[in-house]
């Protein structure tokens, strides 16, 4: 809840954050990992090419072409690499959902330069369900929470959010108190 007050786009009045959730360490770690096998990788091959076919490797770099463009080609694969590994961190560090009293914030980011920020208010929530699949999210309890919606607006999903039951049993509550606070006018 540190950054709170600076993700929020506005506040209404008496309105105060509930839950502040990011999506888990291990989302995160798990994609990671693969860029860092993409890492290793050239260097892995570099060895074995070294160690095993010492005649073909020194064919190959006789300070020729050959050796700038297999240099220039090592170069722009790490830099894919970098990229790829900031997309994914940028998209994990800037995903945020903001529960209040009053309403659910949904702050994306989909891709470098591209945001979108969704709001619903707890009168339009329906149903809130919480999903776990996976060995690693049940040891590690984390999952998604997907928040059915009244109308035509899209439903909200919580992606990969730590403890998905608490957090659905929690906004749950939040709407009951939320509707016994403004009741619906009744039709007559």
């Amino acid at each position: 809840m540190l950054f709170t007050n600076k993700l929020l786009p506005s506040t209404l009045p008496n309105e105060k954050v509930i839950l502040e959730l990011r999506r888990h360490w291990f989302s995160f770690f798990r994609q990671a990992f693969i860029y860092l096998i993409l890492l290793v990788g050239p260097l892995l091959a570099y060895y074995f090419i070294d160690k095993f076919e010492f005649s073909l490797w020194s064919h190959i770099y006789n300070g020729g072409l050959a050796e700038v463009i297999t240099r220039l080609a090592i170069s722009l694969y790490y830099l894919g690499v970098w990229v790829f590994f900031f997309h994914t961190w940028l998209d994990y560090y800037l995903d945020v959902w903001i529960i209040t009293n009053e309403r659910v914030l949904s702050l994306e980011q989909r891709g470098v330069f591209s945001r979108r920020v969704s709001e619903l208010r707890l009168g339009r929530i329906q149903d809130v369900a919480s999903e776990v699949k996976g060995m690693w999210e049940t040891f590690l309890h984390f999952g998604n929470v997907n928040i059915q919606t009244a109308g035509e607006q899209p439903n909200f999903l919580f992606h990969q959010v730590p403890n998905p039951y608490e957090v659905a049993e929690r906004l749950m509550r939040l709407v009951d108190e939320w509707n016994k606070l403004n009741p619906t006018p009744k039709d007559s």
